[in-house]
């Protein structure tokens, strides 16, 4: 679905991303691991737009996107959760979704994902009348995943939907994640939890000086020397 082909991508002269490749195939659900500030999040601007490679190419079901306008992208099917949620916080639980549905091309679709998203989230139906600045940290999270869901994309981007979140929140993130793609939606996230990439992620790919060092499953990198003392801490 999803192929990024030899990007580099610098801020001035530093160095972000190098010789970068990934390919994300249709109904997966990948993560992207690393430290702070190796450009994971850099990485998901590329692909909808909001940053340009300096170099390399990306293509989205087999057409090259990495010219068009952030907008054009996400009208192709791509839509992405930021970090920090950037929700209309003086706007409604159900405002803040509905701006998220606005391509969608009629009543009815609208309706179903609605549905879908207070299936995955039963929590925001109950606050739908709440100002989205008065919930919980947990609950703005979910509102910040139901709004990018609201516009049915066909690749899902996260970014660090974890974080800040206590354990017990943390796990109702994962378990939504999982069953959004388990719905057919392909799923790509990126995270410094270790822990949270290794729970959800069919593939696990670890971003090191500008590029993937190694890819794996959550049983693959368990096993890994490296992985184990550097990020499990085992």
């Amino acid at each position: 679905m999803l192929n990024l082909k030899s990007i580099y991508f610098y801020y001035g002269s530093a160095r972000v991303l190098e010789e970068f490749n990934l390919k994300i195939d249709k109904e997966s659900l990948n993560a992207i691991i690393g430290p702070n500030g190796v450009g994971k999040s850099t990485l998901l601007k590329l692909i909808i737009g909001l940053q340009k490679p300096n170099r390399g190419k990306i293509e989205f079901l087999g057409e090259r996107i990495d010219g068009l306008k952030a907008y054009k992208i996400t009208k192709k099917g791509i839509s992405l959760c930021p970090e920090r949620r950037r929700l209309f916080y003086d706007m409604s639980v159900y405002d803040n979704l509905k701006v998220g549905g606005k391509l969608l091309k009629s009543r009815e679709i609208f309706k179903d994902q609605l549905n879908f998203v207070y299936e995955t989230f039963p929590r925001l139906k109950e606050r739908r009348k709440q100002r989205a600045g008065t919930l919980s940290g947990g609950e703005q999270q979910m509102l910040a995943i139901g709004r990018t869901l609201m516009s049915k994309p066909k690749l899902l981007l996260l970014d660090e939907p974890s974080v800040g979140l206590a354990p017990i929140v943390k796990k109702k993130i994962f378990d939504a994640i999982k069953k959004i793609r388990q719905e057919g939606t392909t799923t790509l996230l990126v995270t410094q939890d270790i822990f949270f990439g290794m729970y959800v992620a069919d593939l696990i790919h670890v971003l090191e000086d500008g590029k993937i060092k190694i890819t794996g499953t959550k049983e693959q990198l368990e096993k890994e020397p490296r992985i184990r003392k550097v990020y499990l801490g085992i």
